[in-house]
């Protein structure tokens, strides 16, 4: 098939999501178009087979690599519009699919719109705070609604998503549940002894911790939906008990102030600033808990990463995470804001190495669920199932049930 993907150029799940997807469908033998803005995902790996089209985006300022993106100037949108419209007639799309709802589901329905009858199908993806955040704004959501109403598919990446997609933004049926996923040969357990497997993933990160301290990660956007001075505040009250550190990954607009807040306490020297990473399966791998304070998640892509690692995952009990994570299970869930109940989960997990390994283990079991080789078939399935190709026996491709 010919499949043209929209997604944003950005460091968020959605952007890593599409970019995974259309690497795995190329390398699949479908001809593969992705669809974005400049600066194209200069740190992102992007499959050598995948076409890229990009226009620039048109503001002013830096770019912060974590923020999306939402409001196009009017002739970003008219640029993308074109290219789109260009790529579709010259290589006779089959599939337009877009991830994340604002702006794409506005480019699919103006696609639409022109072509009539003669547009390819149209599949929508929507991912969080496209639904959680701007589906409640009043004056974006009569025009998303008028918008998904077009589309002739629509995904979500959790059942708990599904229901508040197909609440906000009036659907017939709730949106088709295909999960994130992750490539189980890039994010596994670590080999080896801890000693070795640490010094090779994060030599100069960990050289400059104290031995024997125990690593506490967090990977995020560092989006103010993220909450990430909460889950200092839950580093801090750990680090009262035992000695831990905390690895931050990522980059974002609410670094700086978790920064300072962590300076304030006198924090500075159990800290280590990763930055944004490429890479971060070696770094979760080398970590002992995986910690998210997340006000709103619609799946938690790295809560499932950390899981394929082998390490814990404590988060808060927010969205499509009790989907991923078993309480209990493969790790602990909290109540948002109770950092007080985080940090006696936190300490429960790190002070307990065979609590730790069962977990790790059973995470790893729960990572296999959302493989990439099982989650993109489901894909294949759902774009075969419209545009009208055979795609195997009925009820094939139905992978995904919640912990």
């Amino acid at each position: 098939m010919k499949i043209g993907i929209l997604c944003h150029s950005s460091t968020g799940g959605s952007s890593h999501i599409a970019i995974s997807l259309s690497g795995e469908l190329a390398r699949r033998g479908h001809e593969i178009h992705l669809f974005t803005y400049e600066p194209a995902f200069k740190t992102w790996r992007i499959a050598p087979e995948v076409a890229v089209h990009s226009v620039p985006l048109g503001i002013n300022g830096k770019r912060q690599p974590g923020s999306l993106y939402m409001d196009w100037p009017s002739p970003t949108f008219a640029s993308m519009a074109q290219e789109i419209y260009r790529v579709v007639k010259e290589s006779g799309l089959d599939v337009v699919h877009f991830h994340y709802a604002l702006p794409f589901a506005f480019l699919a329905a103006e696609l639409k719109g022109t072509l009539g009858e003669g547009s390819p199908i149209l599949v929508g993806t929507l991912h969080g705070s496209d639904v959680s955040l701007f589906g409640r704004d009043p004056e974006r959501r009569p025009m998303l609604c008028r918008a998904l109403s077009r589309m002739d598919a629509l995904t979500t990446v959790s059942s708990d998503h599904a229901r508040l997609a197909a609440t906000i933004f009036d659907l017939d049926k709730p949106p088709r549940v295909i999960p994130n996923f992750v490539d189980l040969n890039e994010f596994r357990p670590r080999s080896g002894t801890e000693a070795d497997a640490k010094k090779d993933t994060v030599p100069h990160q960990r050289e400059a911790g104290v031995a024997g301290k125990k690593a506490i990660v967090h990977i995020s956007n560092f989006r103010p939906v993220k909450d990430v001075c909460r889950v200092a505040r839950i580093f801090l009250e750990i680090r009262k008990d035992i000695a831990a550190e905390l690895w931050l990954v990522g980059q974002g607009e609410d670094m700086g102030r978790v920064c300072n807040f962590l300076s304030e306490k006198g924090a500075d020297g159990d800290v280590r600033l990763f930055g944004f990473h490429q890479k971060v399966a070696p770094i979760l791998a080398a970590a002992d808990l995986l910690l998210m304070a997340s006000l709103e998640e619609s799946f938690c892509l790295v809560a499932l990463e950390a899981m394929a690692c082998g390490v814990p995952v404590l988060s808060t009990r927010v969205g499509g995470i009790p989907e991923i994570v078993a309480h209990g299970k493969t790790g602990y869930l909290y109540r948002p804001g109770d950092h007080h109940a985080a940090a006696e989960f936190g300490l429960d997990l790190l002070t307990d190495p065979e609590k730790r390994k069962y977990m790790g283990m059973e995470g790893v079991k729960r990572a296999r669920d959302f493989d990439i080789n099982k989650v993109v078939t489901v894909y294949e399935r759902l774009y075969r199932e419209q545009v009208g190709v055979s795609c195997g026996p009925p009820g094939y491709g139905r992978i995904y049930a919640a912990a």
